[in-house]
């Protein structure tokens, strides 16, 4: 804002000197033969006595009478030039004509021709300016353009100021979640109606994505019952004695049962972390060993299919300040996003940051996400790969679900290269106020390799990288 200030000011002092000159140029020229007239009748009668004393002397004599008997009785500047000092422009010969002297430098200077040979013009020049008029000529202009920064500043900069910063921060908390938010601005500044249009913005933002929420909150709990019968009846249909060649079938059937169980579930977590509340948000202190066992245990059988061992490095602080819910279901969708694309190791540190808070890395030694899609993997229901199958198909929820809950808890979640060769996840989050814990991290070993990208923990698929 005091950029914008000092830019405006400067452009304001520079238009009023422009201005000034523009006024003062084209008022003098519409009005230079009144000043013309102004000036000849001023002087004319001093000329006159001039001509009186001068004209009957020896052009030879001037100087001397002049010095002598002249000048020490005249405040203006007298000075005798001969003929061939004296160049008339276009238009003077008609000024003396008419007025019988030239008037020069704004009528600072003023040539009549006196008889006689060699011809000799008499000159008359008007005191100049002092020191002094110089002086208060600057400070005349110098207080001006303080008054005009300082009228500035205090009837509209200030105000504008003022009004910028409430729309800014209105929009910050807006952005954070904070869908009520409006603000009112004042009208002096003249941007009351950028106010007004954020409001209505706003306001439309607010039903769109409560309607959103509510749409998405009523599908998932609607699903859920028919989704509950299709279970019932196909364990009916498994007990009632079906042919061998129908197991497969039922079996395929739960499957597709159990992804749209957890399809829902993820639809429904993601739209309670869309507009946070009290709940999502508390923090509590709670064991870090048994928060990072109870997650791993949940993925066991998972990596233990896929032949893939889980370490977590030592180090780790012995309580950690978080939301047990949702920062652990983040946890477990990291960690079920890299068992699915590990080759055989994913490595887990939790550790304090320097400047306070906590931060959890996921490496693993899978293909890697591109750097051009990282951002994109945390968006929902983005999928860079659209194979559909049971291995990597899915709604493309997990990261996103991690980035609310990163959000929620006032952090950051970041990809990027792992020194195991795959995909690095980095989870930071701010702790609560007085806890004074160090932790230190150790690294894995170093490997190389590619990984593909997803934007599921769960089931959405990665794209291998060329």
């Amino acid at each position: 804002m005091f950029k914008f200030f000092v830019r405006f000011f400067i452009v304001v002092v520079i238009s009023l000197c422009l201005a000034y000159q523009l006024v003062d140029k084209g008022l003098g020229k519409l009005f230079k033969p009144t000043v013309d007239e102004i000036a000849y009748q001023s002087l004319r009668g001093q000329l006159y006595e001039l001509h009186q004393r001068l004209d009957a002397v020896a052009p030879a004599q001037r100087e001397t009478v002049m010095r002598e008997q002249i000048t020490p009785h005249y405040g203006l500047g007298l000075r005798l030039l001969r003929g061939d000092q004296v160049k008339l422009t276009a238009g003077e010969p008609k000024q003396l004509e008419y007025q019988g002297f030239v008037m020069r430098d704004e009528y600072n200077t003023h040539l009549a021709p006196l008889p006689g040979e060699p011809a000799q013009w008499l000159e008359l020049r008007l005191p100049g300016e002092g020191v002094v008029d110089t002086v208060l000529t600057w400070s005349l202009w110098t207080f001006l353009t303080v008054m005009v920064g300082v009228g500035l500043l205090a009837f509209w900069a200030l105000p504008m100021w003022r009004d910028m910063d409430r729309l800014r921060n209105a929009a910050v908390r807006m952005g954070q979640g904070e869908l009520g938010m409006r603000v009112q601005l004042s009208g002096i500044t003249g941007v009351r109606h950028v106010g007004e249009s954020f409001n209505y913005m706003a306001g439309r933002i607010a039903a769109l994505i409560e309607n959103q929420r509510s749409l998405t909150n009523a599908v998932s709990h609607e699903l859920r019952t028919p989704l509950a019968r299709l279970s019932f009846e196909v364990d009916l249909l498994d007990r009632s004695g079906l042919p061998p060649q129908h197991a497969r079938v039922l079996r395929d059937m739960r499957a597709d049962i159990s992804e749209l169980e957890s399809m829902v579930a993820e639809l429904l977590v993601y739209a309670r972390l869309e507009r946070p509340t009290d709940e999502t948000v508390q923090q509590e202190t709670v064991d870090t060993r048994d928060w990072l066992g109870e997650a791993l245990a949940q993925v066991a059988h998972q990596a233990d299919a896929r032949n893939v061992r889980c370490v977590v490095a030592d180090g780790h602080p012995p309580h950690v300040d978080l939301n047990p819910r949702y920062m652990s279901r983040a946890l477990l969708n990291l960690v079920q996003n890299a068992v699915r694309y590990a080759r055989g190791r994913i490595d887990i540190a939790l550790t304090r940051c320097p400047q306070g808070g906590f931060e959890l890395i996921v490496d693993d030694d899978g293909p890697g996400i591109p750097a051009a899609d990282r951002n994109r993997i945390f968006e929902p229901f983005i999928r860079l790969d659209e194979s559909r199958d049971r291995g990597t198909g899915g709604a493309g929820l997990g990261l996103a679900i991690v980035q609310r809950v990163a959000a929620s808890h006032q952090g950051t979640i970041q990809v990027l290269d792992s020194p195991l060769g795959g995909a690095r996840f980095v989870l930071r989050w701010a702790a609560r106020a007085g806890r004074q814990e160090s932790l230190h991290f150790r690294a894995g070993p170093s490997k190389n390799g590619a990984r593909r990208a997803d934007s599921s923990a769960t089931d959405s698929p990665r794209t291998r990288t060329p």
